[in-house]
């Protein structure tokens, strides 16, 4: 099995796939720590956060089928 490239010094380490076999596709600099800004906040989210970006979700994918079909 081909051994993953890990991050460069600086990028953000959000890793995609599965035990032995992931890639670290985020190119962003990691300024505090090991993740960009943006997974920062996935990463360090509470449940209740975690399930209110969720509810978001799922309210403007929604409104986007209803408009979608209205047209």
């Amino acid at each position: 099995m081909k051994a993953p490239v890990m991050p460069k010094p600086g990028q953000c380490k959000w890793t995609e796939g599965d035990s032995g076999s992931y890639t670290f596709p985020c190119k962003n600099r990691a300024e505090n720590g090991s993740y960009c800004d943006h997974h920062r906040t996935i990463v360090y989210e509470t449940p209740e956060q975690r399930k209110a970006r969720a509810e978001e979700m799922r309210a403007a994918n929604a409104a986007a089928n209803k408009k979608r079909l209205a047209a």
